[in-house]
C-alpha cells in the first residue's frame, strides 16, 4: 500500500506563563531524577544573568528566569556535568519535543506532564532524550 507524507511548519506563540509552567513542571517532577539541582546564573555583581535591570525585581522564583531572559544551570545529580537552559533552548526542546512525538505547538499546553517537561528540558540541553 502506498503511503503520502506531508510536513506543515508550526509557529505558536507562548507567553511568560507558559515558558514559567513548563520550567516549574520540570524543576518540581520532571527532571529530578537527574538534575540535582538548578541554579539561577548571576552576574559578577549578584544580579540575574540576562535578566534586564528593570526585570530584576520580577524574579521570584527559578522558574521565572528563562522567561525574564535569564539562565538556569543545572547540575547533574550524580556527577559534576552541568548545563545551560535558557529561552532560545527552551524553545528549540519545546519544538523538538512537538516534532518527535507527533505534537502541535499549539496543543502543547493543553495536554502536558512532568514527562513532557522533562523531554522539552532534555530535548533543550542535550539535542535528544538522554536519561530514561
Amino acid at each position: 500500500m502506498k503511503t503520502f507524507k506531508v510536513e506543515i511548519k508550526q509557529s505558536h506563540e507562548f507567553s511568560q506563563e507558559d515558558i514559567n509552567d513548563i520550567v516549574v513542571t520540570a524543576l518540581e517532577g520532571g527532571i529530578n531524577y537527574w538534575c540535582g539541582r538548578a541554579k539561577m546564573k548571576l552576574n559578577p555583581d549578584k544580579t540575574y544573568f540576562g535578566v534586564s535591570a528593570e526585570d530584576q525585581e520580577n524574579v521570584k522564583y527559578a522558574s521565572d528566569i528563562i522567561s525574564l531572559g535569564g539562565t538556569l544551570v543545572l547540575h547533574d545529580a550524580e556527577s559534576e556535568d552541568k548545563w545551560e537552559l535558557d529561552a532560545e533552548k527552551l524553545l528549540k526542546g519545546i519544538a523538538m519535543y512537538c516534532e518527535n512525538h507527533n505534537y502541535a505547538l499549539s496543543e502543547l499546553m493543553d495536554g502536558y506532564d512532568a514527562d513532557t517537561a522533562d523531554a522539552i528540558v532534555q530535548y533543550a540541553v542535550f539535542n535528544e532524550l538522554t536519561f530514561g
